[in-house]
């Protein structure tokens, strides 16, 4: 890519504008925003592209080489829904947020869960086209399951991106990814990857909480709060840790790999100013679910080819339901692939067979759990004068600065064995929780510092890139991570910088390869005119229903049967709705918790586990739950390094009451999502294979 250029093409010379030509800009730019605000309100009354405060599409303001499709060009281009996603900016801006911990070498191998306090505020007024940002989060994946890449992922965090909403702050990401990433995987409650319906017989996400809905479009927060800027800003507690919920048992530290061993619950806890406790869960069996079947189909394509030998027809047998699983072991029982483990010299080296009891359903996750952030880069206009100076216009991240040390992500710490032992008592029907401890006080252990950016805060700088998507502008973010009266925090320190000086300003001048900060009025006024826009839709997320305009593939047909209510013994058949700050309307449905869409397909899978005592069980231990603990349980250590702790209040949009007579035992479904400017996806992902398409 060339410096200062469009696809290879130098940016075109100007004379820098006058007060007369400011006004001709100005006018110009009133006249084709109102032109575009007259051709979309052909299509929905309610846009207005450039209120940005209103968060609805923001349209941007370019000029016409970054928008050669653009079908409206004048001096400068406001792009409609359509021709948005083509104008590309000249140049692009990285943000490198260096800062690592990992676990402890004083803690177990065998982790069962992290924390972490993490600051919620606005990162960028405007969020680009580039990609999906995640602020802050953590990556726990399987031990060894699967020897290239990981079969199981917990993921998600601090979530930046329009398509889940045009929120003021970040929403927060609680997901998981199985079976290699594969897009069926219940990210979201009964929606998988690209915000599309999964088939009943794929779902592995459990709601806990009866008062806090945990949406697939995640968990926004109130935009009119107040944010204690000079206090350090509000916090939201998360926690991910395996807990003896379903199946649980006692275990030990590095427990054998094996299915006869206590299971291990995911589950998902929140500490905020209007909730507190466990909101969601993963069933021990959504790790390795038809999971030889899955295995089935990697070794048909990467290994058999899907030859006619005996073994790839016992595979497609098997597949197709011709074949059972006792029969296919018959045939594969004695394969190396088969038979071989993790501690098997060279097993990494070979195709090897997915075993259930090494998902994170049996066994404890990785040791190595990074924490940390996936930047996309942020667009970047540039623009050359008469007198051949030239000048960028950047978009910097908003972070914290009011104070030289800023916190961000507080009290970061991992778990081991006995805190999954600890509540192996506590999760039995038929008890008074009330006089449990439930704090993970005495069970964290404080995560290490590893590494953090060598040099202190510094102005934005250039690398000329190889690839013209890359980034050419860097900015370092002064991110440290510090231990502190015995808690792992992160810290932004601007190292002695004046506040006025703090973070980074808006416009620069090239001189050479040297960024040097210039002021507004230094540059072309075309420059100080330009802006990037945003997605022209965000995603709503479709019912789970059969339509003509369904998605699916004319052979295949997904099973959504389990959404149906048949009677209001275990549902509750009227669809209520709720609406968040960022206009998004929730649909959602109650149902009695052993009732909800996910046991249906559980109860055929697995019946000698999912009986009715076991159903009935579970009901009486959530109903106590929910009586017991409400919605203000505390199981989170809280931080104390900071004068006064804030809290984030969650959406409140996100927080129901439940009817009269199902105030316990009873919880939330969400049945879909619609945004205000949202285009319903339909679609439905399946495996194309030479048998024809098939789901996971």
């Amino acid at each position: 890519m060339t410096l200062f250029g469009c696809s290879g093409e130098s940016p075109t010379q100007t004379t820098a504008p006058a007060s007369d030509q400011k006004q001709e800009i100005e006018e110009q730019l009133s006249e084709e925003q109102t032109e575009a605000e007259e051709e979309k309100a052909t299509e929905i009354d309610t846009e207005n592209p450039n209120q940005p405060e209103k968060r609805e599409w923001f349209a941007g303001v370019y000029l016409p080489r970054h928008c050669p499709e653009a079908a409206n060009k004048g001096e400068f281009v406001i792009p409609t829904k359509d021709e948005i996603l083509e104008c590309k900016s000249d140049h692009f801006l990285e943000v490198r947020m260096h800062a690592e911990v990992v676990r402890s070498e004083n803690s177990s191998e065998d982790l069962y869960g992290v924390q972490q306090y993490l600051r919620i505020f606005q990162m960028m007024e405007h969020n680009p086209t580039t990609g999906q940002f995640g602020l802050w989060g953590q990556w726990i994946g399987d031990d060894r399951a699967r020897p290239h890449g990981l079969f199981n992922s917990i993921e998600g965090g601090l979530f930046i991106h329009d398509k889940m909403g045009r929120s003021k702050f970040p929403k927060y990401m609680a997901s998981a990814a199985t079976h290699l990433y594969s897009p069926l995987s219940d990210t979201g409650g009964g929606w998988g990857f690209y915000e599309a319906r999964i088939d009943c017989s794929l779902l592995g996400r459990v709601t806990l909480s009866n008062t806090l809905i945990v949406p697939p479009n995640l968990i926004s927060f109130d935009e009119d709060q107040k944010t204690f800027d000079n206090e350090g800003g509000i916090y939201l507690g998360t926690s991910w840790v395996g807990l003896p919920i379903f199946g649980g048992a006692e275990r030990i530290d590095e427990q054998p790999w094996s299915l006869d061993s206590g299971k291990i619950t995911w589950t998902f806890l929140l500490d905020a100013a209007n909730f507190s406790g466990p909101a969601i869960a993963y069933v021990p069996e959504h790790w390795s679910r038809r999971v030889d079947r899955w295995n089935s189909l990697e070794f048909l394509d990467d290994l058999f080819e899907w030859d006619q030998s005996l073994t790839a027809n016992s595979l497609i047998g098997f597949v197709e339901g011709t074949v059972s699983q006792e029969e296919l072991y018959e045939v594969i029982g004695n394969e190396p692939w088969f038979l071989a483990q993790p501690d098997d010299p060279g097993w990494d080296e070979n195709p090897y067979w997915v075993k259930a009891e090494q998902t994170l359903g049996y066994s404890p996750a990785s040791p190595y759990l990074p924490t940390g952030n996936e930047m996309p880069p942020i667009p970047v206009f540039s623009q050359t004068d008469d007198n051949g100076r030239t000048f960028i216009k950047i978009f910097p991240p908003l972070f914290p600065k009011e104070k030289e040390v800023e916190p961000f992500v507080l009290n970061v710490q991992t778990f081991d064995v006995d805190l999954y032992n600890n509540f192996v008592d506590i999760f039995i029907a038929g008890q008074n929780l009330s006089t449990y401890e439930t704090s993970f006080a005495d069970f964290g252990i404080p995560m290490q510092v590893e590494r953090w950016g060598e040099e202190p805060w510094a102005e934005i700088k250039f690398s000329e890139s190889e690839y013209e998507e890359d980034a050419d502008f860097y900015i370092d973010s002064p991110l440290r991570p510090r231990e502190i009266s015995g808690e792992v925090n992160v810290y932004f320190e601007w190292d002695g910088v004046g506040e006025e000086e703090r973070g980074w300003g808006q416009y620069y001048e090239m001189q050479g390869t040297t960024v040097v900060p210039v002021e507004e009025k230094d540059v072309p006024l075309e420059l100080a005119e330009l802006a990037y826009g945003t997605i022209p839709y965000t995603t709503s997320l479709s019912p789970h229903e059969l339509t003509e305009e369904g998605g699916y593939n004319e052979s295949i047909t997904p099973d959504y049967s389990c959404y149906v209510c048949p009677n209001g013994d275990i549902c509750d058949q009227e669809i209520h709705q709720t609406i968040l700050d960022d206009g998004s309307i929730i649909s959602y449905q109650w149902f009695r918790f052993r009732d909800q869409p996910l046991f249906q397909g559980l109860i055929q899978d697995y019946p000698e586990t999912y009986t009715e005592e076991y159903l009935e069980d579970l009901q009486q231990l959530i109903e106590q739950m929910h009586k017991d603990w409400g919605s203000s349980q505390l199981f989170l250590e809280r931080p104390t390094t900071l004068d006064e702790l804030h809290l984030v209040e969650i959406d409140h949009g996100l927080l129901v009451e439940p009817p009269e007579g199902k105030e316990f035992g009873w919880v939330p479904i969400v049945t879909q999502v619609e945004q205000p400017d949202g285009i319903w996806q339909d679609r439905i992902d399946f495996r194309e294979t030479p048998i024809g398409p098939v789901l996971r």
